[in-house]
């Protein structure tokens, strides 16, 4: 349905129109634009005239849209103008962002950030490589394109002025910067840092259930921060073709979390290595590197970056190399470094995500997931016939045995060089164990299950991970004594905020608090009417984690007891420096009644969720399974940043029961009445209702109506 409705000529003026990027060919050796505008180039922007009249989107009372369509292309028209109703600014700056123009609106201190993303080459693959989305893929993402196109040609007020049309090459680029420069690819070889991103995920089997049927939790930990495109809560409904309800990254036409009609599934962040350096040899010139006793070119990748100052613009010139591995991070003398990733030319990954919410299955899933398109992320899954599954999703490189891979690698020979990833029957993964629950807080995949470990010696020389967090340790203390669990246990265990720190710690430390004499009566008296929690109304946990922040950054070894991979739910523990741990106790006490008057403060009055006009106390920390970072605010309160993101329960019966809550809620527009709705929910530790069956959606209604139509692309 979807058509061409006007070729725009891009003119040098960065904000008249949609930019298309002439690509690098390293085969050829032509040098592309490198993301910049090229007056010869035109850009066809897409529209659906058709679109509107066959979808529907119905609001619930809570934002979220409903979306019921003929076509999937018109529902994901009808996404892209819903999307762009809730956060048409932010998702404005998201495009922009994908296609390398930060500069262009910010300014200079974008620019690093734009060159970055043009190195990588995020745009040019995307429009490079859109003919590799099969046909209805690609109509899926034209027509979101042109469902953003036409809510911003009929709202253009609500948008900034440099606010673009786009197409479906925007909307790849955008989800490829997500999913690769947010998550995926390794930064550390380029700067000074590494992703952050945490999430707990449980799946419940049949043997732990009290109805005997699955369940699943999904909790992902993501910024809060208004520059980072959020996740939205959305169901796509096309009968007959796909029926899925869960959490998209704002600006994607798919769920990437959530469930259908039979199954569900979910993410959490994982810690593998996917990517290398190799160390070039130059000539002469410092033009070309040897391989295999030969002299191949670097091909120069240009770009012009547009920089606005105030009211002007200025350009600035760039040149990034490419060598056959991937692009030169650095040159050093006759050496240059060459990054390598298996994830770098990817785009269908929202094939794949689109087939998960097809899927019926778990079969049918697991087929979806063997086009390995996705980059990284554990997923955890379960469905109506009581299957429940965890794998190590990742493209992890099968590497030649003999070399360093940790540090750079010899890059003048072939036999050092990679050229395929483990298949997915090669990763670590875990059906139906016997006692019926399967776990993941950003753990190794040893840690899914106590009671049946995947065996890691099956998988070593390429996953060597060993991490556990102490969500995970809570986690798994909770899950191997379970029994007879509830969806209401889900989700009251979701805000679970018991610090398992202070379960290990706080007892010993009493004892010693008390050897060392009466000058700490007072705090020892919080301490032990403490709960050992962050829940808002938590007296204690404010004094022990300033205590803990003092003495773990003051000694190397503050437990008396090590790890121990083979006892995670006792270890580490004991106090390892009880000097120490007296001596900080003295300073947190000076701290927190200097900070806030008195040691028994309650977690809530000095950690805050804020938002528009809301104002309320929250429980979490970065310790507990209810996890929550915060940053110092102007009047001294700490004030959520970052962590829970979303937070869906749902059982697998006959049909699906649901419970959701999205902290931030479904809109980022201040003037929306879904801008903070679902906060007090959140702060008050519910969940809400995921209507997802039509009676309920129609029960529920805040409204219903069609998208616009779009004419010319919006003019």
């Amino acid at each position: 349905m979807c058509r061409t409705a006007q070729r725009l000529y891009v003119t040098a003026s960065l904000l008249a129109g949609v930019v298309f990027v002439a690509g690098l060919d390293v085969c050829t050796g032509q040098t592309g634009s490198g993301g910049s505008p090229d007056p010869a180039k035109t850009v066809t922007i897409p529209t659906c005239p058709d679109c509107a009249a066959h979808a529907v989107i119905r609001r619930d009372q809570y934002g979220v849209p409903h979306i019921l369509a003929d076509t999937e292309e018109a529902a994901a028209y009808a996404q892209g103008y819903a999307t762009a109703e809730d956060h048409g600014a932010l998702l404005a700056r998201a495009f922009l962002r994908a296609r390398g123009q930060l500069a262009s609106v910010f300014g200079a201190a974008y620019v690093h950030e734009d060159v970055h993303s043009r190195t990588l080459r995020i745009y040019d693959t995307a429009a490079e490589r859109f003919g590799d989305l099969p046909p209805f893929m690609q109509a899926i993402v034209n027509g979101y394109a042109a469902g953003f196109n036409a809510y911003l040609a009929s709202h253009r007020t609500e948008f900034p002025a440099w606010a673009t049309l786009i197409t479906g090459v925007d909307v790849v680029a955008h989800a490829r910067t997500v999913l690769l420069l947010d998550f995926a690819l390794d930064p550390r070889p380029w700067e000074e840092s590494e992703h952050g991103g945490a999430s707990n995920m449980w799946v419940i089997g049949p043997a732990v259930s009290a109805t005997h049927h699955a369940m699943l939790l999904a909790n992902p930990h993501l910024s809060w921060n208004s520059e980072t495109p959020p996740l939205q809560e959305v169901q796509l409904t096309v009968p007959g073709v796909i029926n899925v309800s869960g959490a998209a990254f704002v600006g994607t036409p798919i769920v990437a979390m959530g469930f259908n009609d039979s199954l569900g599934w979910t993410h959490t962040v994982n810690r593998f290595s996917s990517d290398d350096v190799y160390e070039l040899t130059l000539d002469s010139s410092g033009k070309k590197y040897k391989y295999d006793g030969q002299w191949l070119p670097l091909i120069p990748h240009s770009m012009s970056i547009p920089v606005r100052e105030g009211e002007q613009m200025r350009s600035e010139e760039h040149t990034a190399f490419w060598s056959h591995y991937g692009p030169i991070i650095r040159i050093d003398g006759n050496k240059a470094y060459a990054y390598r990733s298996p994830n770098l030319n990817l785009v269908n990954f929202l094939t794949e995500y689109n087939e998960m919410g097809k899927a019926s299955s778990i079969n049918a899933f697991r087929a979806a997931l063997d086009m390995q398109q996705i980059p990284m992320f554990n997923i955890g899954y379960a469905d109506k016939a009581g299957n429940i599954w965890y794998v190590f999703n990742a493209r992890i490189p099968i590497r030649p045995p003999g070399f360093n891979w940790p540090g750079p690698v010899a890059g003048d020979t072939s036999k050092s060089e990679w050229f395929a990833v483990w298949p997915m029957t090669a990763l670590p993964q875990l059906a139906n164990p016997k006692s019926g629950y399967l776990q993941n807080c950003n753990d190794a995949p040893w840690y899914t299950n106590l009671e049946q470990p995947i065996d890691r010696s099956r998988f070593d020389g390429y996953l060597n991970t060993d991490d556990i967090t102490w969500r995970g340790m809570l986690s798994l203390t909770i899950l191997s004594a379970a029994k007879g669990m509830t969806l209401e246990n889900l989700m009251a265990y979701k805000y679970n905020s018991e610090l398992i720190i202070a379960d290990r710690l706080k007892g010993e430390l009493v004892s010693k608090l008390r050897a060392a004499g009466n000058q700490f009566g007072e705090g020892i008296d919080v301490l032990e009417r403490w709960d050992n929690s962050t829940h808002a109304s938590s007296q204690g946990a404010v004094l022990f984690l300033a205590w803990w922040d003092e003495y773990s950054n003051s000694t190397p070894q503050p437990f008396r007891v090590p790890f121990d991979s083979t006892d995670p739910i006792h270890t580490p523990a004991g106090i390892g420096d009880p000097e120490r741990a007296v001596d900080a106790f003295r300073k947190a006490v000076v701290t927190v009644k200097e900070k806030y008057g008195h040691l028994d403060i309650t977690w809530g009055e000095v950690h805050r969720a804020r938002r528009g006009g809301l104002d309320l106390p929250v429980g979490g920390s970065d310790f507990t399974f209810e996890r929550m970072a915060y940053r110092p605010d102007k009047d001294g309160k700490e004030v959520a940043t970052a962590g829970d993101a979303y937070a869906l329960a749902v059982e697998f019966g006959e049909a699906p029961s649901a419970y959701s809550v999205l902290p931030y809620s479904e809109a980022s527009q201040q003037s929306s009445p879904y801008y903070n709705n679902q906060l007090p929910i959140y702060a008050h530790e519910k969940f809400k209702p995921d209507w997802f069956t039509e009676r309920d959606i129609l029960s529920h209604l805040d409204r219903a109506y069609r998208p616009q139509p779009s004419d010319a692309g919006g003019r």
